[in-house]
C-alpha cells in the first residue's frame, strides 16, 4: 500500500515542479520576446516567436506566441502560451510580457490562455 502512495507523491512533486518551471520559463520568454520585438522592424512577430521558443525549450512541449502590440523602437507586448509537458495533455500557462525602450523597462503579467 505504501509504494503506490510514494509513487503518487513523487509524481505530484514532479508535476508541480514541471508546471512551476514552465510558468517561470514562459514569463522570462514573454519578457525577452517583447524586448526583441521592440528592437525589430516589420518581422517583430517572427523574431518574438523565435526568442520565446528558445527561452522555453525543455520547459514547454509546445509554445505559441502572439504579438499583441508593437511600436518599433518604442514598446511591444507579446503573449506566450506554454503547453506544460507531462501526463496532462491540455495544461497550459500563458503570460504576456511587455517592454519599452525609453526608459528601458520590461515586465510580465499572467494572461488567460486563448481557446485551443
Amino acid at each position: 500500500m505504501a509504494a503506490p502512495v510514494v509513487a503518487l507523491s513523487l509524481w505530484a512533486v514532479a508535476f508541480v515542479g514541471g508546471q512551476s518551471n514552465s510558468q517561470t520559463r514562459a514569463a522570462v520568454a514573454a519578457e525577452l520576446a517583447a524586448r526583441a520585438a521592440v528592437d525589430s522592424g516589420p518581422v517583430a512577430a517572427d523574431t518574438a516567436a523565435r526568442v520565446a521558443l528558445g527561452a522555453t525549450l525543455a520547459a514547454c512541449s509546445l509554445t505559441d506566441t502572439v504579438l499583441a502590440h508593437h511600436d518599433p523602437g518604442a514598446s511591444a507586448a507579446v503573449t506566450v502560451a506554454c503547453r506544460v509537458p507531462g501526463p496532462r495533455t491540455h495544461d497550459r500557462v500563458c503570460v504576456t510580457g511587455y517592454a519599452q525602450a525609453r526608459p528601458a523597462a520590461t515586465g510580465h503579467v499572467q494572461a488567460i490562455c486563448p481557446a485551443p
